[in-house]
Parts: C-alpha cells; sequence; structure tokens
C-alpha cells in the first residue's frame, strides 16, 4: 500500500507542501465569467513564495486582507522562507507582504489533521477583475460539480527523491473514485481525481447559485505517489468558525 505525501512545491525543499480590516461584503465575493477568460486563471488564486519569489505553494483569497492555505507550508522549514503572496493574471500582478500566519490550533502533521493556516496580509489587495475574494461554503456539502484551480506540482514522499516543480497555472474536473482507492488516504479527507498533480493548497471549488457565484470547498494537502493516484483535499467546512473568527471583518 502506498502511503500518502504531502504535495510538495519546490524541488530544493523537503515536503510541499488579526488586525481590523475593511473587506468586500459578501455579495461581492465568488464572481468571476468563466466563458470571458478562457485561461486557467481563478482571480482568488495566489502564489505564495519566497523572497526569490519561488512559488513554495498556492493560497486561496477570502477576504482583501486574508488568505487560506495549508499549515504545513507555513509550520514546516518553509515558515523562514515564506515572503510574500502575489495575485494578478500572467500579464499583471502585484505582490502583498505577509503581516502573520495562523496555524489551526489542532494541526498533526503526522495524521494529515486540522492542516488548515490563515495568512494575514499586511495591507488589502487591489481589488480588481483578476484579484477578487472568493465566497466561503455553505453549511451543506457540495452537489454541483468540483474543480480544481491553482498550480500544477509534483507529488514527493516524505522521505523519497526530491522531483522538478512545475510553473503551471490548472484548471481541471474533479471526480470522486470508488471508496476502495480512497482507502489509502485519511478519511477526513475529501478524496478524488484531477488530471494532473496539484500543487499544495490548490483550491477545490464549486460554482452555484443565481447569480452564479463560486465557493471554496477545500484545498489539496496530501496524494498517492503512483499512475492515478488519489488526491486529497481538506474540507473547510467543519472550521468556518475558526476561519470567521480570524479573519472575518468586524
Amino acid at each position: 500500500m502506498c502511503s500518502p505525501s504531502f504535495l510538495i512545491s519546490l524541488a530544493v525543499l523537503t515536503v510541499l507542501l488579526p488586525t481590523g480590516q475593511a473587506a468586500l461584503d459578501a455579495p461581492e465575493c465568488g464572481k468571476f465569467n468563466e466563458q470571458q477568460y478562457k485561461s486557467n486563471e481563478h482571480p482568488w488564486i495566489g502564489r505564495i513564495v519566497d523572497e526569490k519569489d519561488r512559488l513554495l505553494c498556492v493560497g486561496t483569497l477570502i477576504y482583501t486582507r486574508y488568505v487560506v492555505t495549508t499549515a504545513h507550508c507555513v509550520s514546516t522549514r518553509f515558515r523562514n522562507h515564506i515572503s510574500k503572496v502575489i495575485f494578478g493574471n500572467l500579464k499583471s500582478s502585484d505582490s502583498y507582504e505577509i503581516r502573520s500566519t495562523f496555524v489551526h490550533p489542532d494541526y498533526s502533521a503526522e495524521k494529515f489533521e486540522n492542516d488548515l493556516a490563515i495568512i494575514e496580509l499586511t495591507k488589502e489587495v487591489n481589488v480588481t477583475e483578476f484579484v477578487q475574494p472568493i465566497c466561503l461554503p455553505s453549511a451543506k456539502d457540495p452537489k454541483d460539480e468540483l474543480k480544481v484551480v491553482g498550480w500544477e506540482g509534483p507529488l514527493k514522499p516524505r522521505n523519497g527523491p526530491e522531483t522538478t516543480r512545475l510553473d503551471k497555472r490548472i484548471k481541471m474536473a474533479f471526480t470522486r473514485p470508488d471508496s476502495q482507492e480512497c482507502d489509502e488516504l485519511p478519511a477526513h479527507l475529501i478524496c478524488g481525481h484531477a488530471e494532473k498533480s496539484p500543487l499544495s493548497g490548490s483550491a477545490l471549488i464549486q460554482a452555484s447559485g443565481n447569480p452564479r457565484k463560486f465557493h471554496l470547498v477545500g484545498f489539496a494537502v496530501a496524494g498517492i505517489i503512483k499512475p492515478g493516484g488519489v488526491q486529497g483535499y481538506l474540507n473547510i467546512r467543519p472550521y468556518l468558525d475558526w476561519i470567521r473568527r480570524l479573519s472575518e471583518p468586524l
């Protein structure tokens, strides 16, 4: 049986991987016309980088000053290298320095549990058609089509050989396999397949409602290293109270 591994970011790394604010009102979140923009870009996806702008993992903008990502991205030896978060499309982007990080108090790297962190930026992002926060999910389980958006990234076992990181944006369909395939991942993760391996923190999203809005369902935290191996995504619904307590505007 293959053991799950963190989704890693850089070949040179071992594992992949509140202050007051004025944010967008909830009705303004999650707006994006996919038909108008044919690329793999989504306006809430940010690149978490080091001092040399090397991509470490992916973060998702939930308010104009707060980003959610994996705890293993900010709590391992990556922590000293994380410098800023970059938002925008391939032609125009802005970088935002990090004020502080909040790792879930019950995070366990060994058990892949509560692998969630919040990043507070030093200032609010400049909201444009290419930079916007995504909506947080409702309390109900997703029933609409799910997609994985973010950046492509290789998988790497904790003690295995290093692999090369891929700087490619992704937007892929997400499918749920049979339960037997998911037995190799912790039961609390959302288990599924995407065409390519997502970089740690890549978002699992759904669009619903009228008008249509995008909601964050979870993000990539682990995967099985073998052809066609499944990926595991943290379901953020159980953590909504914790997320809002730290980041929701007053």
